[in-house]
């Protein structure tokens, strides 16, 4: 059986979180969203932090993390009768998974509740209540469905009934179930939530990716780019031909880079740095005199160039600090990267957009009651209206004229 291969996660359902009232939003390897600010772009990609912090932290907690409950809900008028949330995944992760026709499925649904003493009926505290439901498909057969309602938990193969647990009503399935045995679903269930668990948004700090790395080297690039010379250097020592694939890469995106050096510090702890040969310059640059441009570049190449990159991975203003001129390599990059892992990047650079394809773009808009139009548009419309233009309109110009949405009123 071949090992599934990005996209990873196929369709991504939200109800009534945050700004996101209603959406339903097929997913591909890269998807590039746009829009104006409070269109719903990161309430898009916090639902799927949401589900990886409930992994971690259990639903209460990941909750918690956001302010309680009337934090995650839909502040409009029009949530529905129930205050209740909803979160519904297509992917396709496990083995037996394919992006056509056995795909892996999730929904969840939860409310706050009034916990009170049996004796007196004083509030103690609020709770959660959820309920979830799992689908996998199986080498044979219909494929297995786990619920989870209330405290019930039933797993089903076929027609027969096959086990039941007693859960508490503020354990979430997704973070527990993993701990099942392998048929009754929690190797399914613990590859759904590796997805999340590992879900990586990339916003680099120039300020400590400028500085030295105490480790040596590190096999693992962080998520603020805080190690930056120390991935570097991993990448030269342990996978050279990636490294030079990237140094040709730099010289493009940092004018005037010939190559780069590594230089080990001593003091009261050990630390390395990235220094840059210049030419024209004598001696060489370091990391912390560079320009912020030179290294938001090179912390993104070494994301592109990850050789063992999360599953998904996100990249906000992934444009900011770069030329235009070598958007059209960047998004060769993007698409070769995205044989590992799916991308979902944020943008406002008409110049970025204009180098998509009409599939690989999200537009977001901002309803009139608050709530996120994701996508705003039918990438099949949008791909009509490219067509209709007979290529002297980019996509990017098309967004920016406002006849896609997406734009300030």
């Amino acid at each position: 059986m071949p090992v599934p291969q990005p996209p990873y996660l196929l369709r991504l359902k939200a109800k009534n979180f945050r700004s996101l009232r209603d959406v339903d939003l097929a997913l591909g390897a890269v998807n590039v969203l746009v829009g104006p600010n409070g269109a719903g772009k990161s309430n898009l990609l916090d639902v799927i932090q949401f589900l990886g912090d409930s992994v971690r932290l259990d639903i209460v907690g990941a909750v918690q993390k956001r302010g309680g409950f009337d934090r995650v809900l839909f502040r409009g008028k029009r949530t529905g009768r129930r205050r209740e949330v909803q979160i519904g995944i297509e992917a396709a992760v496990t083995k037996n998974s394919n992006r056509k026709s056995a795909t892996d499925n999730y929904d969840l649904s939860f409310s706050s509740v009034r916990i009170v003493n049996p004796r007196t009926k004083e509030l103690r505290r609020m709770g959660i209540r959820r309920e979830e439901s799992f689908l996998f498909k199986r080498t044979t057969g219909p494929g297995r469905r786990i619920n989870l309602t209330g405290s019930d938990l039933t797993v089903i193969t076929g027609e027969e009934e096959t086990r039941k647990l007693d859960l508490s009503e503020g354990t979430l399935a997704l973070a527990t179930l993993p701990r099942l045995g392998p048929t009754e679903g929690g190797e399914q269930v613990g590859a759904l939530a590796d997805l999340f668990a590992s879900f990586r948004v990339f916003d680099v700090d120039v300020m400590r990716a400028r500085e030295p790395s105490i480790d040596d080297e590190s096999d693992d690039l962080k998520d603020d780019a805080s190690n930056l010379s120390a991935f570097l250097r991993y990448l030269k020592r342990h996978h050279s031909d990636v490294f030079d694939q990237l140094l040709r890469d730099a010289r493009q995106f940092i004018p005037g880079l010939e190559s780069l050096d590594f230089i080990d510090v001593g003091g009261t702890t050990d630390a390395t740095y990235v220094a840059l040969i210049e030419s024209g310059l004598e001696g060489h640059t370091p990391l912390v005199d560079a320009s912020y441009g030179s290294i938001r570049a090179l912390a993104l190449l070494a994301l592109l160039y990850d050789p063992n990159p999360p599953r998904l991975t996100c990249i906000e203003e992934i444009d900011h600090g770069l030329h235009p001129y070598v958007l059209d390599r960047l998004v060769e990059l993007i698409r070769g990267a995205s044989k590992k892992t799916q991308f979902i990047i944020a943008t406002h650079s008409p110049s970025l957009v204009n180098r998509l394809r009409a599939e690989e773009l999200v537009v977001c808009q901002r309803g009139d009651e608050g709530e996120s139009l994701v996508p705003a548009i039918d990438p099949r419309v949008v791909r009509e209206m490219e067509d209709a233009g007979g290529g002297e309109l980019g996509l990017g110009e098309l967004w920016f004229s406002g006849v896609l949405g997406g734009v300030p009123e």
